[in-house]
């Protein structure tokens, strides 16, 4: 019997040993989580919607519409969602919302439409499923039909879009949609279509550096759990980053200023990390991240070990700043009613602390993320992350 027992145990043994490992999870994976939560949701499961006769319909509707088309420019736009499309899809949504009571208790927890949350589960979801669609459609006016986004200089596209090239990409594109999409449910030609056109443009800076926890920021993250709060005034030094405009340089002359003075507060004991914020934005489509470079500078030129600096690498804009590292903050398990240190230029805090900057936030990211507190210098404010900062901006898909 022992001998039947331990057979078992090492067959056990050998079929874990022999399981694949699982798939790590791919930059286009990654730029759909995080930019559009609730399909991503509905896509791990989608078999409430297909079983819905309206949104099959739908699906089948702009598959085939989408199939008869002969020209690109025609197929990005069928592509779209409609404004009766979305408030059809919307409805629908609503009146399953007792099948996908699960799905929306996931999403209330993540907070990724955090300034629905207090809405009955049928308006969640229907908000919530407006804000994907809107995004999608975003994403095919800037990156498909050339629209300008709110910021050009560092968020258009390459080419024309009248451009010869564009014309060929757009039947491409078309025509991998349609290979994607088919049998899929309602939203699959809109979805492919958004991250095709993200794809074709080289704009998945969403996915940049991650899985962090196993990769820039992994010994960051580990001393996390092994740091004593109690001894530090702050929680992080955040040094807001500032990209380079002369192409091909890698760190700008304010960057490795305002590094070199996080450096000094960490050296003063003020808290016991800095946190690095920028992504891949000046000049346009830089290949450098402002983030991984000051990281880098702390680290060579400042003597800071690395296990005291957390790269928050995707931030396009003071506001991301703020709101990234706010969002680091809450689920690394930094103590939330520990103030951090925003540390900048004296013209940059200015800009932070004066009047117009949550007005910003609000448009800009749906809302205030954080909670402004005392102004130490001419170059420092504490601030307070807010749980507010999981909200996903719909309109800015490169960091979303």
């Amino acid at each position: 019997m022992r001998n039947v027992f331990s057979g078992l145990i090492a067959c056990l043994l050998l079929v874990l040993s022999c399981a694949s490992p699982a798939a790590p999870e791919s930059p286009r994976d990654i730029v759909f989580r995080k930019n559009y939560p609730l399909t991503y949701a509905l896509e791990q499961n989608p078999s409430v919607v297909q079983a819905d006769p309206t949104l099959q319909a739908l699906a089948h509707q702009k598959y085939e519409a989408l199939s008869g088309v002969v020209d690109g420019w025609e197929a990005v736009q069928l592509s779209r969602f409609s404004e009766d499309e979305i408030a059809l899809s919307a409805a629908r949504l609503g009146a399953l919302a007792d099948k996908l009571s699960a799905l929306v208790r996931h999403l209330r927890i993540k907070g990724s439409y955090y300034i629905f949350n207090d809405l009955p589960d049928d308006a969640f979801l229907e908000a919530a499923w407006k804000q994907d669609a809107e995004g999608m459609n975003h994403v095919l006016d800037v990156h498909a039909l050339g629209k300008m986004p709110r910021y050009p200089a560092i968020d258009r596209i390459t080419t024309s879009p009248d451009d010869t090239e564009m014309a060929y990409v757009r039947n491409l594109a078309w025509s991998n949609v349609l290979s994607a999409a088919k049998d899929r449910p309602f939203y699959a030609i809109t979805l492919e279509s958004a991250l095709a056109w993200l794809d074709a443009n080289g704009r998945f800076e969403a996915a940049d550096f991650e899985p962090m926890e196993s990769g820039i920021n992994s010994k960051a993250y580990k001393a996390i759990g092994k740091t004593h709060w109690d001894q530090y005034p702050y929680s992080v030094i955040l040094v807001l980053g500032c990209g380079p405009e002369r192409e091909g340089e890698a760190i700008s002359p304010q960057s490795r200023l305002r590094a070199w003075y996080g450096a000094q507060l960490y050296r003063e004991g003020k808290a016991p990390f800095i946190v690095v914020s920028g992504g891949r934005v000046h000049p346009f489509k830089t290949p450098y991240s402002e983030a991984e470079e000051m990281k880098q500078y702390l680290m060579e030129v400042c003597g800071i070990p690395e296990e005291a600096i957390i790269a928050e690498p995707h931030a396009r804009h003071t506001t991301t700043n703020i709101r990234n590292t706010a969002r680091i903050m809450l689920s690394q398990g930094i103590p939330p009613t520990m103030s951090g240190i925003i540390t900048s230029g004296r013209e940059h805090i200015d800009y932070v602390t004066g009047e117009g900057f949550l007005d910003n936030c609000r448009r800009e990211m749906l809302t205030v993320p954080f909670t402004l507190g005392t102004r130490l210098s001419l170059r420092e404010v504490t601030f307070y992350p807010l749980p507010s900062a999981y909200q996903v901006a719909p309109l800015d898909p490169l960091d979303p």
